[in-house]
């Protein structure tokens, strides 16, 4: 009976760190009550001073659809404009982004196990902070029939002492960065977002990282200012799409289907094989939402995503995922999100 529930704790233990290891943040400023989070000036128009300095979208290089198809002119602008978008960003000033998301990951027995994620990051003039935190908001048994089977608090509280992760980013000069994890965190923690003291550094005890350092430790591609490590550097990285643009409000709107069968997304994979629990990894779907501005700024980033894994123990697993990220480059409406002296002090110290 103790090897039994052994196993079935150990099994919750693996799909739901999976779960945790998969996720980067996110705001609900957008759709649904989960996130509803309050940021004055997220999503707001670029500042005349980030537009001169962003590269604008060349029209003669857009075709439009209204509808999904697979039409390569539309998966070229597509294409175009995400590269854009990301070079864009990498180059800017100064950006600040938030973030929501949430998942549920099932393992073969049918247990599931359920995560929110919060995420703040904000660069300005090579000083970088980030904040990013994860909990476990539930745990329960598929049964036959499909109705839910509770898991026992204890359960629950082992789950959510095991896998709830916090990690915190701060650079001065865009050379050292400085950082840290294991804060302390509760459920109270998501409500108050974006607050700094949502999560709490007793002793930060900070890893103090080379800009290489970091930027492998991130899994970036070009730079970890990024907003997507994507690698379009495929025959056919996008197999499905479509492109919109309102010229009233001067923003692009597309959705994209990512291929899952080449190397686009072996960044994201390498970061989950880097799991131990992991054997196996693959993405089954990643659907991209995204608005850009057209001086070539992103907007809003919306990633859905499916994925299957084998795992110790020969157990299977899969999860859906969804990831929502908010952009602006107007510091002066973002006074929530100014990180402290103190704050700073305590993790380079």
């Amino acid at each position: 009976m103790k090897k039994s529930k052994f196993l079935i704790i150990t099994a919750i233990l693996v799909i739901v760190t999976i779960t945790a290891a998969l996720f980067a943040g996110c705001v609900k400023k957008a759709t649904g009550a989960e996130g509803d989070l309050d940021f004055d000036g997220l999503a707001s128009a670029p500042t005349q001073e980030a537009r001169a300095k962003a590269q604008p979208i060349d029209k003669s290089k857009i075709t439009l659809s209204d509808t999904m198809t697979e039409d390569q002119a539309v998966l070229d602008s597509i294409e175009y404009l995400l590269r854009l978008s990301n070079k864009n960003i990498i180059e800017s000033d100064f950006f600040a982004a938030a973030a929501y998301g949430k998942g549920e990951a099932t393992v073969s027995g049918g247990i599931v196990g359920s995560m929110e994620t919060r995420e703040v990051r904000i660069f300005d003039n090579d000083t970088y902070y980030f904040d990013s935190y994860g909990l476990i908001v539930d745990g329960y048994t598929v049964k036959s029939d499909g109705s839910h089977g509770e898991v026992n608090d204890m359960l629950l509280g082992a789950l959510a002492k095991a896998l709830n992760f916090t990690k915190r980013v701060y650079s001065p000069n865009n050379v050292d960065f400085y950082y840290s994890e294991n804060g302390d965190s509760n459920e109270n923690s998501i409500v108050n977002f974006p607050d700094q003291n949502a999560v709490v550094y007793q002793k930060p005890k900070a890893t103090k990282l080379s800009f290489d350092e970091y930027m492998k430790k991130t899994n970036s591609r070009e730079n970890y200012k990024g907003f997507t490590t994507d690698n379009y550097d495929n025959d056919k990285p996008i197999t499905a799409g479509l492109l919109k643009y309102d010229e009233s409000t001067g923003i692009y709107y597309l959705e994209c289907d990512i291929n899952t069968q080449n190397n686009t997304l072996e960044l994201s994979v390498a970061d989950m094989l880097d799991n131990g629990a992991i054997k196996e990894f693959v993405y089954a779907k990643k659907h991209l939402t995204i608005e850009i501005w057209d001086c070539g700024l992103i907007r809003t980033y919306i990633n859905s995503n499916v994925w299957n894994a084998s795992m110790i123990m020969n157990l299977k697993g899969s999860s859906v995922n969804y990831y929502e990220q908010w952009f602006t480059y107007d510091k002066s409406k973002l006074d929530k999100m100014n990180i402290s002296d103190d704050l700073k002090n305590a993790l380079m110290n």
